[in-house]
């Protein structure tokens, strides 16, 4: 068995430690207190700045799934609302009371009855626009006007969903912002861990191996070890509907090994690594979940993962 000091490479597990760090400090005498004046001041603002920027990013989360909830039922009834106008379009153009050329005014191809691709939100929104101001130029034109629907009962629809999407695209601009600024700090704050590392070790060199990784983990300083092989198993489930989830990549963050869950959203990870361990679940639909946890050798443990969609 083999045993060595590591530093966290997810932000939950950064936080943790910054955390456990921090409770030891605060519970001891400043004369018992092991950290430099320093190294205890960096880490009472990083820590500091890192709980403001995890508060930013979850507020930025609930915004943008409530501004989400507001948007799919606008986003469906105005991509229906334009399916509707193009199938009426390209009904009377094939009754020849419109011309197949009057197609250029919204920026179709003139040439075929498809319709461009808006499978985003500013494509839908570019598309809606592109029809009340095509349309617009057809009938000033001279082209009649067109009913099922109207060019004012399209307008009405797009000016009661324009606002609610653009809403939604603000709140991702937001969260993506939230997210960035939370990993800029990472490099000071795991300088700041290194520092707290060192000094506590430098502090407890003379006690046994097992004795200072013991006492020194109480300090915030994590270790992996290599022993027996056990599994790490759980279960991943949307964090809205709890139903489970297939295809979730799971990997255990010092291992080349990954394992997907299945159907019914459980993996088994078989690993010989313990004590302070990092999973990272990933899916192109889910926002990546981070977990800390710690494991004793040779013994299973169970953890689930809740995952929040895009």
């Amino acid at each position: 068995m083999s045993s060595s000091r590591r530093f966290p490479k997810t932000n939950i597990g950064r936080y943790e430690s910054m955390l456990k760090t921090k409770a030891k400090k605060d519970s001891v005498s400043s004369a018992d207190n092991i950290l430099s004046a320093k190294t205890s001041s960096r880490l009472d603002n990083a820590l500091n700045e890192y709980t403001k920027a995890q508060n930013a990013i979850i507020m930025a989360t609930e915004a943008e799934s409530t501004a989400m909830a507001a948007a799919i039922p606008q986003r469906k009834i105005l991509s229906g609302m334009i399916s509707h106008y193009v199938l009426s379009l390209n009904l009377h153009i094939s009754m020849e009371t419109i011309p197949r050329s009057a197609r250029a005014f919204y920026g179709f191809d003139v040439n075929n009855d498809r319709t461009p691709t808006y499978n985003t939100d500013t494509k839908l929104i570019k598309m809606a626009t592109d029809i009340i101001n095509g349309d617009k130029e057809r009938i000033n034109g001279g082209g009649i006007k067109m009913t099922l629907p109207t060019i004012d009962e399209f307008t009405i629809v797009y000016d009661k969903a324009e606002p609610i999407i653009i809403a939604l695209s603000n709140t991702k601009e937001n969260l993506s912002k939230a997210k960035s600024e939370l990993r800029n700090l990472n490099a000071d704050t795991d300088d700041v861990l290194l520092h707290v590392s060192n000094e506590v070790e430098t502090e407890y060199s003379s006690l046994e191996a097992s004795t200072k990784r013991a006492v020194c983990r109480l300090w915030g300083v994590k270790y992996i070890s290599v022993g027996k092989l056990s599994e790490v198993t759980g279960k991943c489930t949307d964090s809205i509907s709890g139903l489970p989830l297939e295809d979730v990549e799971i990997k255990i963050v010092g291992s080349g090994k990954r394992v997907v869950t299945n159907v019914m959203g459980d993996f088994i990870d078989e690993t010989s690594m313990y004590d302070d361990l990092e999973l990272i679940a990933t899916h192109p639909l889910y926002n990546i979940a981070e977990i800390a946890f710690a494991k004793e050798n040779g013994v299973n443990v169970v953890v689930n993962v809740v995952m929040e969609k895009k």
